[in-house]
């Protein structure tokens, strides 16, 4: 999985830089839910990718931020969590 999301990152940094998010305009990701397909994470995972890449998120604090608040579990102890652990909170 580490793999995918490496390649993933990559691709990311190939996009055009410069102001997307008034070109562009992407459906906020569906919140994931426990799946045993690995297709389903990856998929989610793009979303969030490419949710923030035209939000204009671009610190990675905030971007684990933004996937924390898009998935179907106690966000609220991983988001504790992360706080603690970092220079936000």
């Amino acid at each position: 999985m580490e793999a995918e999301v490496t390649h993933l990152q990559r691709e990311l940094t190939r996009l055009p830089k410069g102001n997307i998010a008034s070109k562009t305009k992407v459906l906020e990701p569906l919140t994931f839910a426990r799946s045993k397909n690995k297709i389903h994470l990856y998929g989610w995972l793009s979303q969030i990718a490419l949710y923030c890449l035209v939000s204009g998120i671009t610190a990675n604090d905030q971007k684990i931020i933004c996937a924390l608040t898009h998935l179907y579990v106690p966000t609220v102890t991983l988001l504790e969590n992360f706080l603690q652990k970092s220079s936000i909170g």
